[in-house]
Order: structure tokens, then C-alpha cells, then sequence
């Protein structure tokens, strides 16, 4: 029963498992793909695009971590805007 404690809590998942590293791959193919079909659809010059193109082949954990966070700094959050506006029944008084 030790040993089995012991086996769980070293956390060597992936050394008892090797279909994680199928999922992990799968995973980061299709953040590579979603990255570059969203990297065609920028408004801006096409230089920029291959240095950003350049930069996510070339350090691929560093280059997707700064997409990312290019893209949630540059991106439309105006449908949230709903969610968080006040109702117009709130403000109204109740007829007597």
C-alpha cells in the first residue's frame, strides 16, 4: 500500500501512461493551427505576420504565450458589455 501512495504522489503519470503524450501533442498542433489561420486574418503588414510567424516556429512556448497575450490585449470584448451594463428595469419605479 506504500509503495502505491509512494507511486501516486511522484506524479511519473506520463512514464505509466505514454497516450498523454499523444493528447499533449494533439493539443499543441492545434494551437499551432489556430494561432497561424488567426496570424493570415491580421490587419497588419505582412512583414509583422512573418516575424510573428517566424517567432511561434522558431521558440514555439515563448511565441504562443505572446500571441496569446497579444490577443487577448488587442481583441474585441465589446460583446461582454451586455453582461456587465445595468438593466433598464432596475432604474424604473414600480406603478402604484
Amino acid at each position: 500500500m506504500l509503495q502505491v501512495v509512494i507511486r501516486f504522489l511522484t506524479l511519473d503519470v506520463v512514464s505509466e501512461h505514454p497516450a498523454i503524450y499523444w493528447g499533449l501533442g494533439s493539443v499543441w498542433l492545434l494551437l499551432l493551427l489556430a494561432a497561424f489561420s488567426s496570424l493570415r486574418r491580421l490587419d497588419v503588414p505582412t512583414k509583422a505576420k512573418v516575424l510573428w510567424f517566424l517567432f511561434i516556429l522558431g521558440v514555439p512556448l515563448a511565441g504562443l504565450s505572446c500571441y496569446a497575450v497579444r490577443c487577448l490585449i488587442k481583441g474585441d470584448w465589446g460583446f461582454l458589455k451586455p453582461f456587465f451594463a445595468p438593466s433598464r428595469t432596475a432604474n424604473k419605479v414600480a406603478p402604484r
